[in-house]
Formats: C-alpha cells, sequence, structure tokens
C-alpha cells in the first residue's frame, strides 16, 4: 500500500489534469448546455466508465502495446478523432434544426452514457497518460505493482468523475440562465459542435510524445 504523502502528491496532480481542458470537459459542458443537468451528469459518469478502462488496461500492460505500436497508437487515434467530429457533426445539425424554429428530440440518456465512454476508451492521450503518470508513484517495495497501478488508477478516477459533475452543474445553469435568449437556443450546439470537431481535428494532427 503506498504511504500517505505518496496518495496526497497522486491527488493534487490528478487534480490539476482533471481539470485542464479537453475532450472531457467539453462533452460534459456540450451535453449539460444542450440537454439539461441530468444528461450532464450521465455523460460524467461515462467518461468515467472510460476511465476506468484506462485504469484495468494499464494494470494488465494494455497500455504498453498502445506506448509500443505506432501502428496501434495510431489506429486509436484516428478513431478518436474521427468520434469526436462525428459527435461535433451531430451538435451543428441539432443547431441547424432549433434555427429552423423545430425542437430536436432529446438523446437518449443510455446513449449519453454510451459517448462518453467512447470519448473516453478512444482517446490515446489517455492510455499513454496512465502508462507515464502512474509508474511515477508505484513503489514496487510497498507491494504488487499491478495492485498499486490499479490503485492509483482508481484515484485518478476519483477525481475526475466530481470535476465533470461540476462542469455538469455548471453547464446547465449557464443553460437556465440564457434559456430565454433565443439567440443562445440557436448558436450554443453550434459552438459545441465546432469545439468538438476543432478537437477531433487537433487529435488527428497531434503527435506522440
Amino acid at each position: 500500500m503506498p504511504v500517505t504523502e505518496t496518495i496526497v502528491l497522486f491527488m493534487a496532480a490528478a487534480l490539476a489534469l482533471n481539470v485542464t481542458p479537453g475532450p472531457s470537459i467539453v462533452y460534459v459542458m456540450s451535453r449539460s448546455v444542450g440537454q439539461g443537468r441530468t444528461a450532464g451528469l450521465v455523460s460524467a459518469l461515462g467518461l468515467g466508465t472510460g476511465s476506468l478502462f484506462h485504469a484495468v488496461a494499464a494494470m494488465l500492460g494494455l497500455s504498453a502495446v498502445l506506448a509500443y505500436s505506432p501502428l496501434t497508437y495510431a489506429a486509436i487515434k484516428y478513431l478518436g478523432a474521427g468520434y469526436l467530429v462525428y459527435l461535433g457533426v451531430g451538435l451543428l445539425r441539432q443547431g441547424t434544426v432549433r434555427l429552423a424554429h423545430a425542437v430536436p428530440a432529446p438523446l437518449p440518456l443510455g446513449h449519453v452514457y454510451g459517448q462518453g465512454v467512447l470519448t473516453e476508451i478512444l482517446n490515446p492521450k489517455i492510455a499513454l497518460f496512465f502508462l507515464s503518470f502512474l509508474p511515477q508513484f508505484v513503489d514496487p517495495t510497498r507491494g504488487s505493482v499491478a495492485g498499486q497501478t490499479l490503485f492509483f488508477g482508481l484515484l485518478f478516477h476519483v477525481t475526475g468523475v466530481p470535476i465533470n459533475m461540476l462542469v455538469a452543474v455548471a453547464g446547465s445553469a449557464i443553460a437556465e440562465s440564457f434559456a430565454r435568449h433565443p439567440l443562445f437556443e440557436r448558436i450554443r450546439d453550434w459552438v459545441a459542435g465546432t469545439v468538438l470537431i476543432g478537437l477531433g481535428v487537433r487529435l488527428a494532427l497531434s503527435e506522440r510524445r
């Protein structure tokens, strides 16, 4: 079992990383702003599930395959980028529907959750982060390396989910404050969609580090 000082240091580092803007925060914000607090919270749970996948993969050593296989890394990277673009295009279309003064059907919560899971799983940067970051806190003299890796992976999850839930609550509050402004209703999906597409393109063009 890691010592208390190591756990506290890891929690501080994980908290700093989890508040850094990225696809996860943008996805949660887009769902909470466009569909309400419940959808935002469900999307945060989906992202948390995807984070658990990476924690288990790191424990089993699967992240090493991604790190040392350029072909596998490229495949996951382009799948993730394509999925972000797909989500962004969907929001742009939804914004167009609103412009036509029609009310688009809300996305089922099961789909919101599933999209969150895939958004996190298909981000190769997360897998590489787990591979490069977690080992810095693992001490072989303190017990099983695999067990400690999973422990820190779950601890990262504990900090990430609350942050995303706070984003969901904030996003729904913003939506409620602008609910009486028709212009906001029409452009919010376009803004979120454009950002997601931009993140997808950025991921596709990014280099391994």
